[in-house]
């Protein structure tokens, strides 16, 4: 329960990121938490070029599905969910610096999802 009190900043930010990228189906998980956002695309995030094609996104305990998600991505967005709860309200930050010292396909935490989600990740 802390550490969702600690990542409520994001997950509200998740939330309106749900909002704003046009909504088509919403649902929970219970384990771990999560609100699960079908959504239509993640336009306002095309400023950034290589999420032009992202499949999914977490923010906070929000996920986000756009329409060409393949199989156990979920899982994967779900697990970012776990490494929120596990390291609340710094975890994005963490993550972004390891994005940037190491790029996405070397983030530790990309590597954890990708490892124990079972999937793939394909080049845009």
């Amino acid at each position: 329960m802390i550490s969702f009190i600690l990542n409520l900043p994001w997950t509200i930010l998740g939330v309106l990121a749900g909002i704003v990228s046009i909504p088509k189906k919403f649902q929970g998980n219970k384990n771990p938490f999560a609100l699960v956002f079908t959504v239509k695309s993640f336009w306002w995030y095309t400023w950034q070029p290589k999420m032009r094609g992202a499949r999914a996104m977490t923010i906070g305990h929000v996920v986000l599905l756009s329409p060409n998600i393949l199989e156990h991505d979920l899982e994967h967005e779900l697990i970012h969910v776990e490494q929120a709860v596990r390291i609340p309200l710094i975890h994005p930050v963490l993550y972004a610096i390891e994005s940037f010292r190491k790029g996405y396909r070397e983030n530790k935490y990309e590597k954890e999802a990708y490892g124990r989600a079972g999937n793939i990740y394909i080049e845009k």
